[in-house]
């Protein structure tokens, strides 16, 4: 029993510090990929320190299923919602457009499932992440609903970014893709009114190095806030 408790005590301690890590990433983006995983750290600590209040060391698991509360308390606005959301009304006398975002995930199994979720919302506009070749031949399914496309290459070979619209983009700014294909813009018309859409899909924290990635599309981005 002792080196049950101790074997589960040296996991939390690991779990604990893992979770620390997370919230570290100003100092390193290495430290950033640990707050990705905070909502699983935090459950799996918490079910370790709970056999442990009954233990030797039940002050250490009562300290450890604190900080893992804490640390899920950080998380509740990604976490999903488990109740009905009353649909926001819509304002009278306004036209109201929609944008689809979705990551697609490269080899995605059931790509119809997605097609015909886009059938089902109808939206005007659908921003895109993980578009592999395999996606590319799916959208075409949809060319006629969406006439209005850009498609990014990728450095790795294996996936790009997407936007689609069915609403026609600006005839003075041409859509374009980013450095290294991680970014889509375009200009769409509502309308009579211009609005700069963007399609983004960032690399994973560290090392495939984010924070470079982050600066090297700060430029487009600012030019799409102004």
């Amino acid at each position: 029993m002792n080196m049950t408790a101790g074997l589960a005590f040296l996991a939390m301690t690991a779990l604990s510090a893992a979770l620390l890590a997370g919230f570290l990433g100003a100092l390193h983006p290495a430290f950033d990929s640990f707050s990705h995983f905070r909502i699983h750290l935090s459950v799996l600590m918490a079910l370790l320190a709970l056999p442990l209040l009954a233990s030797p060391f039940r002050l250490q698991a009562a300290a450890g299923l604190l900080f893992a509360i804490s640390c899920l308390a950080t998380t509740t606005g990604a976490l999903p919602k488990g109740w009905r959301q009353q649909a926001a009304a819509k304002p009278t006398g306004q036209i109201v457009y929609s944008l689809l975002q979705m990551n697609l995930r490269f080899n995605n199994p059931t790509p119809k499932k997605v097609l015909s979720l886009i059938g089902r919302t109808n939206p005007d506009v659908i921003t895109l992440d993980e578009v592999s070749q395999m996606w590319t031949t799916e959208l075409g399914y949809i060319a006629t609903a969406y006439p209005y496309r850009i498609l990014c290459p990728y450095p790795n070979g294996m996936f790009g970014v997407a936007l689609l619209s069915r609403r026609p983009f600006a005839a003075d700014a041409a859509p374009r893709c980013e450095p290294r294909g991680a970014m889509a813009i375009a200009t769409v018309d509502f309308g009579g009114t211009d609005v700069d859409v963007a399609a983004i899909h960032l690399s994973w924290p560290w090392p495939k190095e984010q924070y470079w990635q982050i600066g090297e599309l700060a430029q487009p981005l600012a030019a799409l806030a102004r």
